[in-house]
């Protein structure tokens, strides 16, 4: 089965609302009779980007529809570098910029996000658990691409 299928079954499988863990996820899939390695299964739920809300598996278009504008413009400009620590998630930005990307990180609502903190020129995100990390810091240097 071709990646691109597969992936499918996933997204399917994800918007059923029922998917707790990668190993339900794995027996859906299971009982289609696709099988799957941990981790196969793994780079696909990140190539997704699929999010754990509320203990059930998401896809991001259920999280929001797509960026907003402002918020992919934000970190085109503003954003120098970032990293992540746990689930502390970092972001400098041209002097006097960090307000502004913490207002339009905020504003989009990731259900990733707690919140932001923002001093002149950097922003830290905190983030729902630290496993999250690497993930939401993929997502921001995508946007900014």
């Amino acid at each position: 089965m071709s990646k691109k299928r597969r992936q499918s079954k996933i997204r399917k499988a994800v918007e059923s609302g029922q998917v707790r863990s990668q190993r339900s996820l794995s027996g859906v899939l299971e009982q289609q009779g696709i099988h799957v390695t941990q981790a196969t299964l793994s780079r696909d739920i990140l190539e997704l980007g699929l999010v754990k809300v509320r203990g059930v598996y998401r896809a991001p278009e259920e999280n929001q529809s797509s960026p907003p504008a402002d918020l992919r413009r934000s970190l085109r400009q503003l954003v120098i570098d970032s990293g992540v620590s746990g689930n502390i998630l970092m972001m400098k930005t041209t002097p006097g910029g960090a307000h502004a990307l913490g207002v339009v990180l905020d504003a989009a609502g990731w259900p990733e996000i707690l919140g932001t903190v923002a001093g002149d020129d950097t922003v830290f995100a905190l983030l729902r658990s630290s496993r999250l990390g690497k993930q939401v810091l993929r997502r921001i240097e995508g946007l900014r691409l």
